[in-house]
């Protein structure tokens, strides 16, 4: 792995510490088998995987946040990007041992130029949960050849992304779409219609900002990763409704990003649909 870093332990603890935790929060049920994340982490690693990010959800629960959701990505330890714009796929591995969340795997896209990962959730693709009973490290194992078999489907896909051009109309409603994804029109709580003053931070075409020129292109999958960075890495300037003025913050909780992400990806698959 010559041009990323693999994190090691320390790395993941700084990050994750919740990977590390000896039993689950005090609050879980008696049937729950605890698996430390760090075993399976290790099993992966002893199979060619290797853990290349780690995160970990914050909590306002006091002595909850040593067993939070978190999450880990992995990568094949022969895998290599060489230039801006390359894709590889990735392990996408969430769990908790605060009773939130069972190991979940997912399947992953990581493109160097804008250094996020698109997580891939459709029904063609899916997803595997295994439950904190059993033989759980096993499982896990097995789940993750099971999201790699899926792979050279996935990777087709992107590249089809890429052979679809979107004009500049086409641009704005994806964008307006995915606003729609993040920042979700509010309903009015006696009638259920969308209440008509809502306004969202920022106007959609601030998604489709350019960052670098590699990123100029109008493929669909070029646009929807554009749209990903900028959700994710937020830095975009906003009006609150109060007529402040500030900027969009970076999306910092698992469960939003996973949500986002996997969001954004049948996003793009529905739009790749209307081109057909």
């Amino acid at each position: 792995m010559q041009n990323q870093i693999v994190l090691s332990n320390d790395a993941i603890r700084k990050a994750a510490p919740s990977v590390f935790a000896t039993e689950p929060w005090d609050q879980v049920s008696e049937r729950y088998v605890f698996i430390p994340t760090i075993e399976v982490v290790n099993q992966l690693r002893a199979n060619g995987f290797q853990p290349v990010r780690a995160s970990q959800s914050k909590s306002r629960i006091e002595g909850k946040g040593e067993f939070t959701k978190h999450m880990l990505r992995f990568r094949r330890e022969h895998d290599i990007l060489t230039q801006l714009g390359d894709e590889l796929p990735e392990i996408v591995l969430v769990n908790s041992h605060d009773r939130t969340s069972s190991y979940q795997l997912s399947a992953g896209v990581f493109r160097l130029a804008c250094l996020n990962g698109m997580v891939v959730k459709s029904a063609d693709f899916g997803s595997i949960k295994v439950q904190h009973s059993g033989n759980i490290v096993d499982n896990v194992l097995e789940g993750s050849y099971r999201i790699i078999e899926e792979v050279p489907a996935i990777m087709e896909r992107v590249q089809a992304y890429k052979g679809i051009v979107l004009d500049d109309e086409e641009q704005r409603v994806f964008a307006s779409a995915a606003m729609e994804l993040r920042y979700p029109t509010p309903l009015d709580e006696e009638t259920g219609e969308p209440l008509p003053n809502y306004a969202a931070p920022f106007v959609a075409a601030n998604l489709l900002t350019v960052r670098r020129t590699v990123d100029a292109k109008r493929d669909l999958w070029t646009i929807s990763n554009r749209v990903q960075e900028a959700f994710m890495r937020g830095g975009i300037r906003s009006l609150a409704a109060s007529g402040r003025r500030s900027k969009t913050r970076s999306i910092n909780s698992v469960s939003e990003e996973l949500r986002l992400n996997k969001a954004l990806w049948q996003l793009t698959e529905r739009m790749a649909q209307l081109k057909v």
